[in-house]
């Protein structure tokens, strides 16, 4: 009788150490994916059970397979978590306007592979910078080159070293927006020293 008390009670601690490990930010990203394969998204009655369902994988997946912490860390900032969701909710509405464009423009359409370099350590920055550009028509994540921190993304459309340098600009601007949404002290410095553009109004709304 001791023994078996003994076994439950290692079997309950090794579960607490498991769930232990299990991180809500990159739980959510799973979730987030499964929705968009399975076009969750859409008003309908099985859209909360499709939330619900992915959520529950996204969590058995990592108590399988533990996934090492996430670096630095994360902070909430709510109403800059708003504007992140509002940035990307557009950026899709003029992405689709755009490539419904090119797709019905007469001639070759000109694609380009562009390396874009991240500006801060955060792994939780980079791979929400990464999902959220897959999920903006026209551009699509090819490769991600985690020790240099660079993203190779696939552009339509790109057909001069402007357009390319407008693209990079809208990958900065975005992984600003996770920065400001969800990282650190630490990951808004290194945004700042890592890049020309100035963070010090968004600080202050």
């Amino acid at each position: 009788m001791i023994d078996l008390q003994e076994k439950k009670r290692i079997g309950l601690t090794a579960l607490r150490r498991r769930l232990g490990k299990v991180q809500i930010p990159v739980a959510l990203g799973m979730t987030l994916v499964w929705m968009l394969l399975f076009d969750g998204f859409q008003l309908r009655r099985e859209s909360l059970g499709l939330l619900v369902l992915g959520f529950l994988v996204s969590v058995l997946i990592m108590l399988l397979f533990p996934l090492p912490p996430i670096t630095p860390g994360f902070r909430f900032h709510p109403v800059n978590l708003v504007r992140l969701f509002v940035h990307v909710l557009v950026e899709m509405a003029v992405a689709s306007f755009q490539v419904t464009v090119l797709t019905f423009r007469p001639g070759q359409v000109r694609n380009s592979v562009v390396a874009v370099r991240m500006r801060t350590e955060s792994d939780l920055t980079m791979v929400s910078t990464a999902i959220a550009t897959s999920i903006i028509p026209g551009t699509l994540i090819v490769e991600v080159n985690h020790p240099e921190r660079i993203l190779y993304v696939h552009m339509l459309g790109v057909e001069s070293e402007e357009a390319v340098e407008r693209g990079r600009q809208d990958i900065w601007k975005l992984e600003r927006r996770f920065v400001m949404a969800l990282g650190t002290r630490e990951d808004i410095a290194a945004l700042r020293a890592g890049g020309p553009e100035n963070l010090d109004g968004e600080e202050r709304s």
